[in-house]
């Protein structure tokens, strides 16, 4: 699809969206396709459309370098703190993700909110939480956004013919998901959990 192409369905469904609405690039991982990401976003921002984006940050820092004067949110996942289980988990270490997270936070001047997938079992243990508490202080920010483990692509991956594997990692009670909230909280740290966010 080509960015005129794109642009030309987002301001046709602008009417739907209501005073408070935008654009969001997701995916897989839009800053993959960085040059594209960054003509759409450019493209809706000089359209006073409100624009976000949602990253795993591992992407080359200069993509972010590009999109960044074009967002007005940024949603930046932090999946373990720990960089071998954070390889261990996804299949790439941490390094260059926080490293992009620093940067983001310090140069971008939109809205940033830090993501956490809880797993539990994978990234909920209390030195990891620690952890995304003490870089959060560290890179200045004081509100994270906990998005509790779902299997709703199971069934996509059976429909590609795919084995799901995920099934053995429990979704996250409330109570989980209420100790989690009340640790960040206790840090000085706003904490919203599942879609009951302000954004």
């Amino acid at each position: 699809m080509t960015v005129s192409k794109l642009v030309s369905i987002i301001q046709r469904d602008r009417q739907f969206w209501g005073s408070e609405g935008g654009m969001t690039l997701t995916g897989g991982e839009p800053l993959l396709q960085a040059e594209f990401a960054c003509e759409v976003l450019k493209q809706c921002h000089e359209a006073y459309i409100h624009t976000a984006i949602e990253t795993c940050g591992n992407v080359p820092s200069q993509s972010f370098s590009k999109v960044m004067p074009y967002l007005d949110w940024m949603f930046f996942d932090l999946k373990h703190l720990n960089s071998e289980a954070h390889k261990n988990g996804t299949g790439a270490g941490n390094k260059l993700i926080l490293e992009n997270a620093k940067l983001v936070a310090r140069e971008f001047k939109g809205r940033l909110i830090f993501r956490l997938p809880l797993i539990p079992g994978y990234n909920d243990s209390l030195e990891n939480i620690m952890s995304v508490v003490n870089f959060l202080k560290e890179c200045g920010k004081n509100e994270i956004n906990v998005l509790p483990l779902h299997h709703l692509g199971r069934e996509k991956y059976n429909v590609s013919g795919k084995e799901y594997t995920g099934m053995s990692f429990a979704v996250p009670s409330n109570n989980d998901l209420k100790n989690i909230k009340d640790i960040f909280t206790k840090e000085g740290i706003t904490c919203y959990t599942g879609s009951e966010t302000p954004f």
